[in-house]
């Protein structure tokens, strides 16, 4: 039987309690097995903390148990090397109804596959709780038999395309646009980095920057009488605002104004911020509701300085979806086949499910204001990713139908039953090493994907209900 090197993923802003569980069933289940297991018998929150003899073997197992979300520095020290594929182990968030994510494993097996991938170091996603039936089969399988590579995922176009002349002049309207990116990508985030030369040779987009230091004086000095405004504007609409804590509603405000006029002097169709944790720790305020008033006026906006995030929805909105929000996937109902999409809060209330409140509360996670919470508005999808991964761009694209239900974790979330098998679909996302974030388009704007592929040279990966399933 084939020795186990395990590492266990945890961060403190998520719960810890449910994290601790996730791991001791994970070591009984293996111990169970009769696996003999290596590696630290502790959550690990930061790539530092990665144990100096962590080294798997290559007739080991090397497992990345996702106990909590982790940004990827720590798959990046504890597997960087591996002598063979990893199995990234995610598990079924406990959050009830409305909660706010007590474990967000997917979203951390996501970004590590991506730094992992784009290292040459494959990886196999194994999603489901330990003591599940298939989770124990799929484990007893591996420490027998070990871990084979993943399977090619469907690649090229599968299903009709646009005209090849409505997409070049969709890029022509794109040529000349700017992203202003405030702040740099936060560490561990290699899902957020970007290749600007490419963007502005292939794409003809440019990118802007400010600094975290200039945006913070830029808030500061917005004054008093246009913070009023500010705030009374975002009353008038999001009547909920007014139960927040005025300080954080101020500033909020204010960071709408500042950032507002940046866009403005900078002629920016889109803008990429590093949202944490600088915001919340050393100014006080949650940005997500900032973002969502800017969107709400036509500029695209995306969290954790993802700039090619952000050009995704600019392809979006230029191929014809007017409306479209940037989300991690967060969660998979076999049963239903669908996904949980979710992010922390920055959708602007045009995306509200008719006739409901695009309700404003603390962000979830840091428990100060403001953010979106409040379901995203059922309808046809396209979801797609503008991606980079080895040096090599590329484009994601499946389809779906967003489900009207309750606001299923704190933020903006919403299920999607996919066109094609949900499970698979997920697992294709993350073993080719896509980002965390994907695009949902609330249009059907795939032919024009598929064509804009082909214009542009891009590997294309769909996944449809026509076999492009695994």
């Amino acid at each position: 039987m084939r020795p186990v090197w395990l590492l266990p993923t945890g961060r403190s802003t998520f719960v810890q309690e449910a994290g601790n569980a996730t791991l001791r069933g994970a070591l009984d289940e293996l111990s169970g097995l009769g696996a003999t297991i290596h590696g630290p018998d502790r959550l690990v929150e930061f790539a530092g903390e990665v144990p100096e003899d962590f080294a798997p073997a290559a007739d080991g197992i090397s497992i990345l148990l996702c106990a909590t979300f982790a940004d990827a520095s720590v798959a990046e020290a504890a597997f960087g090397r591996a002598p063979g594929p990893v199995l990234l182990w995610s598990v079924r968030d406990p959050a009830p109804t409305g909660e706010r994510l007590y474990q967000n494993s997917l979203c951390g097996a996501n970004l590590a596959a991506h730094a992992l991938v784009r290292r040459g170091v494959g990886v196999r996603l194994l999603h489901g709780d330990p003591g599940e039936p298939g989770v124990r089969e799929a484990l007893a399988g591996l420490l027998r038999d070990g871990l084979d590579p993943a399977p090619p995922a469907p690649r090229g176009p599968r299903g009709p395309m646009a005209g090849r002349a409505r997409v070049v002049r969709a890029l022509d309207g794109l040529r000349g646009s700017v992203v202003g990116l405030v702040g740099e990508t936060p560490l561990g985030f290699t899902t957020c980095e970007f290749d600007g030369d490419w963007l502005d040779s292939e794409l003809g987009v440019e990118v802007h920057r400010l600094s975290l230091e200039d945006v913070f004086d830029r808030i500061r000095r917005v004054p008093v009488a246009e913070r009023e405004g500010a705030v009374a504007a975002m009353v008038s609409v999001m009547p909920s605002t007014a139960d927040l804590p005025v300080e954080q509603v101020e500033l909020c405000a204010a960071t709408e104004r500042a950032l507002g006029a940046w866009v403005r002097e900078e002629a920016a169709e889109a803008v990429a911020l590093r949202c944490w944790p600088e915001f919340p720790l050393e100014l006080g305020v949650c940005p997500c509701s900032a973002l969502g008033r800017l969107a709400e006026r036509g500029t695209a906006t995306a969290c954790e300085g993802d700039v090619l995030g952000a050009v995704t929805m600019l392809l979006a909105g230029y191929l014809g979806a007017r409306h479209n929000y940037l989300a991690d996937v967060v969660r998979i109902d076999r049963e239903a086949n669908a996904a949980t999409f979710w992010h922390c809060g920055l959708a602007p209330r045009t995306l509200a499910p008719e006739g409901q409140e695009a309700t404003q509360d603390l962000h979830c996670n840091r428990g100060i204001g403001v953010a979106g919470n409040f379901p995203l508005r059922p309808g046809p999808v396209t979801i797609l990713r503008l991606g980079l991964s080895a040096g090599r761009h590329r484009l994601f694209l499946t389809r779906g139908e967003a489900l009207p239900g309750p606001n299923r974790f704190k933020g903006n979330s919403v299920d999607v039953r996919l066109c094609g098998d949900a499970e698979a679909t997920v697992r294709t996302l993350i073993e080719e090493g896509f980002e965390h974030h994907t695009v949902l388009a609330w249009a059907d704007v795939a032919p024009e994907v598929r064509t804009l592929a082909a214009v542009l040279g891009l590997e294309l990966i769909e996944i449809d209900d026509q076999g492009g399933q695994r």
